[in-house]
């Protein structure tokens, strides 16, 4: 209904059929086009026949604006199908072209611009007007001098039944009252003796369904046949409206329908058929109804069919009596005005008075049901644990009539024939307890039958419900995060043997709960220093002949102990050691370690290599030792390493006082210079020229050779064999050395390489310079490290040619 037709193929088609009759089909007919309003109310849903008993006027149609040819309302007839009704008036929520059989896959989904719903509708359903669309209606005046009531046929058709939809549906309402009265319609468009309006989800194959026919073509169980009478997924049974009027008081009667919906379901489209001659005076038909519309065979028993008020309803001689069953005429003398059967079926009384205005009567006759007993003995349980066998009887009619519905009537008795309230607690005070059953259908002799129930035994628990001392479970720490969140479920296979799905077991805080199963707590529980024991209690059930049963059970909070002595080493290259985890006791609690197990932290196995506070001769690497503790377990790692290689990484020399700079290795370091005894410090005060510094550790030792360097300033290059040249070949000796000498301007003029040995003569390229002072700059690195020893001032240049 959200749509337009979905193909010009689609119509033509339609059309076609139409104009050549269906000749191969055995489907409805449609006219939109060849009766007025006035017509379709008139000569077709009342009947000429009527007309001087029912008198009409103001007759109104409207629906969608679907083009020439198309329409959402007109005439149909049944053709050569099998539908129920011969002729009528079909109002829709779509095209009514649409609507011949056979039923196919695409659903029905006409729809037009500015089509809306129906207020009248919305208010008579309590739906949104927003819901609501594509509304098709009928209206008119009239007045009846026939009796007090009128009645009307129809069915219910949409798009919208199919198997498993009991939640949507589209709106229609015959919506009833008094010509200008302000009070609000009464919609008689209603499910027998019920007020529930006719829709989707009130007939069905799951409810009311003696008034569903089923579903059609591909949803119908002929494995998709598609020879349906209509283009519906299925339909109710001819259904009748039944009014009660004033006769000779003028009424206002719409005739409604709508699609409903936001969703994808607002798309299906539903009909209403009207049955033509249908509309008349209603007469009350017995025997007194026992259902809503129905008079009940009792096994096999006659029931007799006739007017109830025949000289109210009808009054006159000249009547002419004609019955029909199935809408088949029984061919019965037309003055017979009762009918004897005890044949299911839906009779129909039409009375012609003589003025040829007809009356009309409906009565179903059927079968009573007949309940399906199960006498299997019945299991009860102390379900409160309070020691009785308590049972309310009516929670086990549905599984003593496992056929069960509201036609039935169930008693129980106790052996004495006392009469037991079902809906009271009733105590079994015997094991086993037989009680009588009688069942009955309607007014119908009831059967009885003898059940017998027993008490039930108690699934399996591992501790007493309520035991002299509760079993309990500790909770570790182990990570030491200051509290612990556990799992009850996970606690399920030390409180019970029994193979349980965990959705049937409850856990409760408190046995006041647990005993009236209320409901029970999250199975996610919380344990800290703060709340170190929580008493449970866990119920359990299982499907099947099992009585519940319940047992406690506590959580205690624990944390367990670190080794205080047992910390991360290094030993020497090719070594191992020993390690003690120490014995863990603590005062307090009068505790110490009470398991050990060491074993590599890479090792997937977990291979112990002791079993005792001590772990010996081991390697360089990273271990575990988990330390038992108050019933807990500390995974407690240690890392036993190696150092890297012990080196010097620098000597700094400032004058004639030197600082050794150590690295790696195993502190603590000894120091020895030039073979003196070994010192603790690493500072020394040394003379100038070579030296040799030695540095031990609890591995080893390392040696290096450094020098002094002598300052000198003064050069005299006149090749007297005195200050003839700066020599600081000694730079040789060092690692990265830097030897430059600068003018007054800041202008090298002699930069020192291992070419030149890194002695100057006073020259610059070659070239003589003039007497002066000159700066210098010395640089070297001791070891590899990037701390430099640096040097610098002046000197002074004196030529003597």
């Amino acid at each position: 209904m959200r749509y337009s037709l979905s193909s010009h193929k689609n119509f033509i088609t339609v059309l076609l059929l139409l104009f050549f009759g269906r000749v191969n089909g055995q489907f409805i007919n449609v006219d939109a086009t060849s009766y007025t309003p006035q017509q379709l109310v008139a000569d077709k849903f009342i009947g000429s026949q009527n007309l001087s008993c029912v008198s009409i006027s103001n007759v109104t149609v409207s629906g969608g604006n679907l083009g020439a040819g198309n329409s959402s309302y007109g005439y149909f007839n049944k053709g050569t199908s099998n539908l129920g009704m011969n002729e009528g008036i079909i109002l829709s929520t779509g095209n009514i072209l649409a609507a011949p059989g056979p039923k196919t896959k695409p659903v029905q989904s006409a729809t037009a611009s500015g089509w809306t719903g129906d207020l009248d509708l919305a208010d008579a359903t309590g739906l949104p007007m927003s819901e609501l669309s594509n509304a098709t209606f009928l209206e008119f005046d009239f007045k009846s001098t026939l009796n007090k009531k009128i009645s009307f046929r129809y069915m219910f058709l949409s798009e919208e039944y199919y198997p498993g939809n009991y939640k949507y549906s589209d709106a229609f309402a015959f919506l009833i009252k008094k010509k200008g009265s302000t009070d609000p319609y009464q919609n008689i468009a209603v499910v027998p003796g019920t007020g529930d309006p006719v829709s989707v989800t009130t007939i069905n194959d799951r409810d009311n369904p003696k008034y569903f026919d089923g579903f059609i073509g591909f949803y119908s169980q002929q494995n998709g046949s598609n020879d349906s009478a209509t283009n519906f997924n299925g339909q109710t049974k001819i259904l009748t409206a039944v009014a009660e009027i004033d006769p000779g008081e003028d009424y206002h009667i719409k005739l409604v329908i709508a699609d409903e919906g936001k969703n994808a379901n607002s798309q299906y489209d539903s009909a209403v058929f009207l049955e033509a001659g249908s509309f008349t005076g209603n007469i009350d038909m017995i025997p007194a109804i026992e259902t809503d519309d129905s008079a009940i065979i009792c096994n096999g028993s006659n029931v007799t069919i006739q007017p109830k008020n025949p000289a109210t309803d009808i009054n006159d001689s000249g009547a002419k009596y004609y019955w029909y069953k199935d809408n088949v005429s029984l061919g019965l003398p037309l003055n017979q005005t009762s009918y004897t059967t005890n044949v299911p079926g839906d009779y129909r009384l039409e009375v012609v008075l003589s003025t040829g205005c007809t009356l009309a009567g409906n009565v179903k006759v059927e079968n009573a049901p007949v309940a399906v007993i199960n006498n299997s003995p019945i299991m009860i349980c102390d379900d409160d644990f309070d020691g009785k066998y308590v049972e309310k009887l009516s929670n086990f009619t549905g599984q003593i009539v496992t056929n069960f519905n509201g036609d039935f009537t169930v008693e129980y008795y106790t052996q004495s024939g006392t009469k037991i309230n079902p809906d009271n607690d009733f105590e079994f005070t015997q094991n086993p307890q037989d009680i009588t059953v009688k069942v009955g259908a309607f007014s119908c002799t009831p059967d009885t039958y003898t059940l017998q129930f027993y008490h039930g035994s108690q699934l399996q628990m591992n501790y007493l419900q309520q035991p002299a001392t509760i079993p309990v479970f500790d909770v570790c720490d182990n990570e030491f995060k200051g509290s612990k969140t556990v799992i009850l479920d996970d606690y399920i296979g030390l409180m019970t043997t029994e193979t349980l799905n965990p959705t049937d077991v409850k856990f409760y805080d408190k046995i006041s709960d647990l005993k009236a199963d209320n409901p029970s707590i999250s199975k996610s529980q919380t344990l800290s220093p703060t709340q170190a024991e929580k008493t449970f209690y866990i119920r359990i059930k299982k499907p099947g002949n099992y009585c519940d049963n319940y047992s406690s059970f506590k959580l205690r909070f624990k944390q367990p102990k670190k080794s205080s002595i047992l910390k991360d080493t290094i030993i020497c290259k090719g070594t191992t050691i020993d390690l003690d985890a120490g014995d863990g006791f603590d005062p307090a609690l009068n505790l110490g370690f009470s398991s050990y197990k060491w074993y590599k932290e890479s090792d997937p196995l977990q291979t112990s290599i002791s079993n005792n506070r001590y772990g010996k001769n081991l390697p360089a690497g990273n271990y575990i030792v988990e330390l038992g503790f108050n019933g807990c377990v500390y995974k407690q790692p240690v890392k036993i390493s190696e150092p890297q290689d012990l080196v010097i990484n620098n000597v700094l020399i400032e004058g004639n006082k030197v600082t050794i700079l150590t690295a790696n290795g195993i502190p603590p370091y000894f120091y020895s210079l030039d073979g003196s005894p070994y010192q603790s410090g690493n500072v020394f005060t040394v003379s100038k020229g070579d030296h040799i510094i030695e540095v031990k550790d609890a591995c080893g030792s390392v040696v290096q050779k450094f020098s002094i360097i002598g300052i000198k300033n003064v050069i005299t290059p006149n090749d007297d064999g005195i200050n003839d040249f700066i020599d600081y070949s000694d730079l040789l000796t060092k690692i990265d050395p830097r030897f430059e000498v600068y003018d007054r301007n800041g202008k090298v003029v002699f930069r020192g390489s291992p070419e030149n040995r890194y002695i100057w003569n006073g020259k610059s390229a070659g070239r003589e310079l003039p007497t002066s002072s000159y700066w210098y700059l010395l640089q070297w690195n001791e070891s590899s490290t990037s701390q430099r020893t640096q040097k610098s001032g002046w000197i002074l240049l004196k030529n003597r040619n």
